[in-house]
């Protein structure tokens, strides 16, 4: 049972968030469009709508983040001015982002406290640093967290970041907790503890909102469902009045088509990318596989089985403990990413902001930063022709949302900017793309979108290892598919094959064998 007790709460000190003709303007570009919403003590308010809708927007408003153009904020009536972050926290408001962005080199307590620490001392002010590891020790157990607090934040994983983000919120006594996507990059147990968090806190009498993808996820932790679409409200209701259609209908404004899986294979027998014995203890080991051109390979298993570092371990950032790794019969065991991307391979990593793309720097900048061979002149500078050029492409072809592509990408909502990382390596004309969790964050509508890209990837003979914790998603595009338990590959699965029971069953069955014994 999770106790909330370690945390201080006053039960009559309920909250109550309005807005009203909500107004947001880019420059020309208006992305929110007279936004009216309520949220409720007690009750878990969703928002729903496609990347770009102005889900996000949104929440930054109501957390001071950003001002909105027109329109105004209430808090239990009265009106509300948010100049800043610290002003919505004075007012028990707290944002955990959709992409944390904590301090590296901070331990998770340190982060947890952070411009916030308790002090001590009548005359000799000092940091009361036994409070700091009590409280941070009380709010980690109370989520069921087995995080050290002395760890540093830049070891941890973005899964990790998310709730440690959570615990922030509990931490500092936040009566009114926006989650932006916080589920995205959490196991299906992580999920479940975070919405029995949520339950209890509405329970609480806190005032929750909840930005989510998942359809199956809005269903079961909404009370109630609010749908923007191009910057408006377009519905709004109770659960009860949803179901999975009339909400991906409403979201996308059209009726989606099931995706089924694709039936047309482009393997051929080249192989481009060989690994054999690869490990990197004690996270795996012994991985073999041999990727051919025009194949996508479906890398499946729980989150922590090694599937991002072994992306990592073939395309350079980590060193193999033993193996080999060769690139078109080239062996490029160890060897730097640059040399890498130069030979053909690349990877477009699930960490967008923290390794995928510079969140400062504009859309064109960050397309074309994996191709400045192709955009510098002769005496060393940049051509804003070329950069402007390749840029337009990628908007094009990938279908991005955005003002311009002066834009810095931080604007951007969160699917769009993962289009932005995926277009940036695409387009340096790869022979092997691996791709970790492609979708993450992207909405449905969106998702198919880069389905096809992949798809098309194929055909046009690159070779694609795709990362996902989304059994459908390996179901509808892969050839084959690898699963992996614990730093070992467990089983392999083909064709017709591959099912969602299978893939699931195929990782799974190690861990409940295990839990049986």
């Amino acid at each position: 049972m999770i106790q909330l007790s370690t945390v201080s709460r006053d039960p009559v000190a309920q909250a109550r968030l309005g807005a009203r003709g909500i107004v947001k303007q880019f420059g020309p570009v208006e992305v929110l469009r007279g936004i009216d919403l309520t949220l409720q003590p007690g009750r878990i308010l969703t928002l729903m709508g496609e990347n770009g809708a102005g889900k996000s927007t949104m929440f930054r408003i109501l957390a001071g983040q950003l001002q909105p153009s027109a329109g105004e904020l209430t808090l239990n009536g009265e009106p509300l001015r948010l100049a800043s972050p610290h002003a919505a926290h004075a007012h028990g408001i707290h944002l955990v982002p959709q992409e944390p962005m904590l301090l590296p080199e901070l331990t998770v307590a340190e982060t947890m406290f952070l411009g916030r620490l308790p002090m001590a001392g009548a005359i000799f002010r000092h940091v009361d640093w036994k409070d700091v590891r009590r409280r941070a020790l009380a709010v980690l157990h109370m989520l069921d967290l087995d995080i050290d607090i002395d760890r540093c934040a830049k070891t941890l994983s973005i899964a990790q970041l998310q709730l440690v983000e959570c615990a922030k919120a509990l931490l500092h006594d936040c009566r009114i907790i926006l989650f932006d996507e916080p589920t995205s990059p959490l196991t299906s147990h992580e999920v479940d503890n975070l919405f029995a968090i949520m339950r209890r806190l509405a329970a609480d009498g806190c005032t929750l909102s909840f930005i989510s993808h998942r359809t199956e996820e809005v269903l079961e932790i909404s009370d109630d469902i609010a749908v923007l679409r191009d910057g408006r409200l377009v519905d709004s209701a109770e659960r009860g009045s949803f179901d999975r259609a009339r909400l991906l209908s409403t979201m996308v404004g059209r009726t989606l088509r099931d995706i089924p899986r694709r039936e047309t294979s482009y393997v051929t027998d080249e192989t481009v990318l060989e690994v054999e014995g690869l490990a990197s203890e004690p996270t795996f080991r012994r991985i073999g596989f041999r990727l051919r051109r025009g194949e996508v390979l479906g890398l499946a298993g729980l989150v922590g089985a090694g599937r991002t570092e072994i992306a990592e371990t073939i395309f350079g950032v980590r060193r193999p403990t033993a193996g080999t790794v060769r690139l078109a019969g080239d062996l490029v065991t160890g060897k730097p990413c640059h040399d890498l991307i130069r030979k053909g391979l690349v990877y477009v990593p699930e960490d967008r902001a923290r390794h995928g793309a510079v969140l400062s720097m504009t859309i064109a900048q960050n397309v074309t930063s994996g191709l400045l061979e192709r955009v510098r002149q002769s005496a060393g500078l940049l051509s804003d022709a070329d950069e402007t050029r390749l840029g337009a492409t990628a908007v094009r072809d990938f279908r991005v949302r955005c003002a311009g592509l002066d834009q810095p990408l931080r604007e951007l909502s969160g699917g769009n900017q993962q289009k932005v990382v995926f277009s940036k390596w695409i387009a340096t004309g790869p022979r092997v793309a691996i791709l970790d969790e492609p979708t993450r964050g992207v909405d449905v509508g969106s998702k198919e979108e880069i389905y096809e890209l992949i798809e098309a990837m194929a055909r046009d003979g690159m070779a694609v290892l795709v990362i996902s914790s989304e059994t459908e998603e390996l179901v509808r595009l892969c050839d084959r598919v690898l699963s992996l338990y614990e730093g070992e590959l467990v089983a392999e699965l083909s064709g017709t094959g591959i099912t969602p029971a299978a893939v699931s069953a195929s990782y799974l069955g190690h861990a409940t064998a295990e839990r049986t014994a």
